[in-house]
């Protein structure tokens, strides 16, 4: 009986410990470029709030077996998803890691650009305040849809490397496309 608690108390502590790591190859995004992206979790137990960290992104790069960091970065993920999207308007994907979903499943991401001519990521610093992200591209800016007792649109836009907030909100009501069209026209206006 003794030995059984001791293997199953090991067993769990064990499990505790356990990293969980997330594995993307992006030959067919970046090809020829030989980049992988790993998320390695080391605490699943942390919620992410006040700045809290449980995992490790490492972008990697291997050519003819010649291995090279191009970014590590701590972060909070609370489901390791790891996607691509082109938010600079340069035509190539740029990676978003996950990073957490509120009681109305608000998502919110990291966001790496990629620059090609560099073959290098850049973290686009406060992104993870946007709530589900989506890059309009005719306009150039980032749109938030936020899910609430209100549902609401808010405009960003990346510059220098930074999530700026347009401060435009517009409620997602009964005059949506007009107000909407009003503060794609004052964005343009401020240009």
């Amino acid at each position: 009986m003794k030995v059984t608690i001791i293997i199953a108390s090991l067993l769990f502590s064990l499990n505790i410990w356990a990293q969980s790591t997330v594995e993307v190859k992006s030959d067919s995004i970046y090809k020829g470029r030989g980049i992988k992206i790993k998320l390695e979790t080391f605490d699943d137990e942390k919620n992410g709030y006040d700045g809290e960290k449980n995992s490790i992104l490492v972008i990697e790069q291997n050519i003819k077996n010649i291995k090279s960091v191009l970014l590590k970065d701590s972060i909070f993920s609370t489901i390791k998803e790891i996607k691509f999207a082109d938010f600079n308007n340069d035509k190539i994907k740029d990676v978003l890691v996950q990073n957490i979903s509120d009681v109305r499943s608000n998502w919110t991401y990291y966001l790496y650009l990629y620059n090609p001519k560099m073959n290098s990521f850049k973290r686009v610093k406060d992104f993870e305040e946007i709530k589900n992200p989506k890059y309009n591209s005719k306009d150039k800016i980032v749109e938030s849809y936020v899910v609430s007792g209100q549902n609401w649109v808010g405009f960003y836009k990346i510059k220098n490397n930074i999530a700026v907030d347009l401060k435009i909100q517009i409620d997602d009501g009964e005059y949506f496309d007009r107000d909407y069209k009003k503060a794609i026209k004052k964005i343009k206006s401020k240009k």
